[in-house]
């Protein structure tokens, strides 16, 4: 088993999101009233299609690289979040894009991967480390890392606020 890469905060932001989008994925409005069930096509859509479409857009996109894929600047962003509007605008797809993102961060979080969840289903079965900018996810994982970073660092040189700097 691979030691954990995120830490507490983004292991509990995960699992609230994650358990938060599986909630959502179960809400259907019918007739103007709420009520609870999942539709066949979200279910296929979400634990079949997306998670398939992910694998082949990684198979695909190794070919251009050898190593793991980092997609994760301002381009990888705005096209996860253009995806992630679409996703979620759509009436059709809200309830199978909760599914997946809900049940992806969920797997997340139990493994301890950081990212975002849409690889990290890909990423487990083909043994990779892809990874493609994620809006919520990234900042946590990047402000958890510094902190451990400074942690097994030590605190450093400590200044009285009134003494000279050097």
């Amino acid at each position: 088993m691979t030691s954990r890469r995120i830490g507490l905060i983004g292991t509990a932001s995960r699992v609230a999101v994650g358990v938060g989008l599986l909630i959502l994925s179960l809400i259907q409005e019918r007739g103007g009233t709420l009520t609870w069930g999942i539709q066949v096509h979200e279910a296929v859509l979400g634990l079949v299609v997306f998670p398939v479409v992910m694998v082949a857009i990684v198979l695909v996109a190794r070919r251009s690289s050898d190593g793991p894929i980092r997609f994760t600047g301002s381009g990888g962003l705005l096209i996860n979040c253009v995806v992630l509007v679409a996703l979620f605008s759509l009436a059709y797809t809200l309830g199978a894009a909760a599914l997946f993102y809900g049940a992806s961060l969920l797997v997340a979080a139990w493994r301890g991967l950081p990212g975002c969840e849409a690889t990290v289903l890909p990423n487990l079965l083909l043994g990779r480390d892809d990874q493609i900018g994620c809006p919520i996810f990234s900042p946590v994982d990047t402000a958890e890392a510094r902190l451990a970073h400074r942690s097994q660092d030590g605190p450093g040189p400590m200044h009285h606020p009134d003494s000279p700097r050097l």
